[in-house]
């Protein structure tokens, strides 16, 4: 959940802050003179989103998305037994 607070109230609960960005994945726009100015989010969260950005800015990355949501999509798919057993795993 996104809740926008301005930096007064930031500044004063940034503790509680922390913690709920922590423990319940929560964000904050933080609003200077009413204007968005800053976003408080997990550094796990944060981490997440960079590395979809590194996916996405990379065409050999899409490419295999796309062929691997179409293969999904028509059903071309191997059970993970099917493929234990294709590949000589346990």
């Amino acid at each position: 959940m996104t809740k926008t607070i301005p930096l007064a109230e930031a500044k004063k609960n940034l503790s509680a802050i922390i913690d709920a960005v922590e423990n319940r994945y929560d964000r904050f726009t933080v609003t200077k003179k009413g204007i968005s100015r800053a976003v408080i989010l997990s550094v796990e969260e944060y981490e997440g989103l960079m590395e979809t950005l590194d996916i996405l800015s990379n065409k050999e990355e899409r490419d295999a998305l796309r062929q691997a949501k179409k293969e999904v999509k028509n059903r071309d798919t191997l059970s993970l037994s099917k493929a234990k057993n294709r590949y000589g795993l346990k």
